[in-house]
């Protein structure tokens, strides 16, 4: 382990995020290819591939999400290393772009998206509970990213 002090809810709170930053990273390199990557799409809502192709468009889109992916799975291998080993501040650079990115996808989808608060979470009861249950998982990411250092 590292040498810094850390709490076990700690722990596993970095644990989880790593795992999960790494997964993300790797099903946002995986969109679009065939009819899986379209279900893929569909079933686990990648949120940084809808909100990228929500602000850009073609060959721009997929290049900013093919860069976000490969930062998502830097940043989550980053965390899972620095468990044992310090990564410096090379570590930091892709969480932060991995925050930033989230806190874009938080806005387009939970914002401004078709469900979002803008458009049409308050259209019936199952929607404002998707809303809700949508924003409750995108703010949990964003807390543990926020409170998870490398």
């Amino acid at each position: 382990m590292a040498t810094k002090k850390t709490s076990l809810g700690l722990l596993i709170l970095q644990i989880a995020l790593g795992c999960f930053l790494l997964a993300f990273g790797i099903l946002t390199l995986q969109l679009d290819k065939g009819i899986m990557g379209k279900l893929q799409a569909g079933v686990t809502g990648n949120e940084v591939a809808i909100a990228v192709n929500h602000i850009l468009k073609g060959d721009v889109a997929n290049i900013v999400i093919i860069l976000l992916g490969i930062c998502e799975i830097i940043s989550g291998a980053g965390l899972l290393i620095s468990l044992f080993a310090s990564l410096g501040k090379i570590a930091s650079l892709f969480n932060l772009i991995v925050l930033i990115a989230w806190i874009v996808v938080i806005v387009v989808i939970d914002v401004m998206g078709p469900v979002g608060l803008l458009n049409g979470a308050f259209k019936n009861m199952w929607t404002f509970l998707f809303f809700l249950k949508t924003l409750a998982l995108h703010m949990l990411v964003l807390g543990a990213i926020l409170t998870v250092k490398s």
